[in-house]
């Protein structure tokens, strides 16, 4: 009777053990399940970003990508580099590939006021960054 009895209190203490952990999982899949709506609200709550005007890609030409970036540069105050003047910039003006809309070439001098400009851009000096643009407006290749 008592090895008997000594076989069975492992039994029931696993069984013990099986109970308890399910009633523990159950738990924190129910208090999962009330966290998701709350989570999706504060989703839903979220301030939305301010949308600027889609970006509308780089003009074709040289002359067009300058005209483009002077007239970026002409609002008040000067607005942030990042976005469609980085993409003139970085992806036009400064490509050096024969399929690029607008690239310089291998011009080193305009490349280098380019640079310059986009830094003070960066810089949000705005008033180096018109002056330099007119520079660069005058000396870029026209066609």
């Amino acid at each position: 009777m008592k090895a008997m009895l000594v076989s069975k209190v492992p039994f029931v203490l696993a069984v013990g053990l099986l109970i308890s952990s399910s009633s523990t999982a159950l738990t924190t899949q129910e208090s999962s399940k009330t966290a998701k709506p709350a989570q999706e609200v504060q989703e839903k709550k979220a301030p939305k970003k301010n949308r600027r005007a889609k970006r509308t890609g780089i003009p074709k030409g040289v002359q067009a990508c300058v005209d483009r970036l002077v007239e970026i540069a002409s609002k008040d105050p000067l607005p942030a580099y990042e976005g469609q003047a980085e993409d003139i910039v970085n992806n036009g003006l400064l490509w050096n590939d024969p399929k690029s809309k607008c690239s310089i070439g291998a011009d080193q001098g305009l490349r280098s006021k380019i640079s310059s400009m986009a830094t003070a851009w960066r810089q949000k000096n705005a008033e180096k960054v018109r002056s330099l643009l007119q520079e660069i407006k005058g000396a870029a290749p026209q066609g």
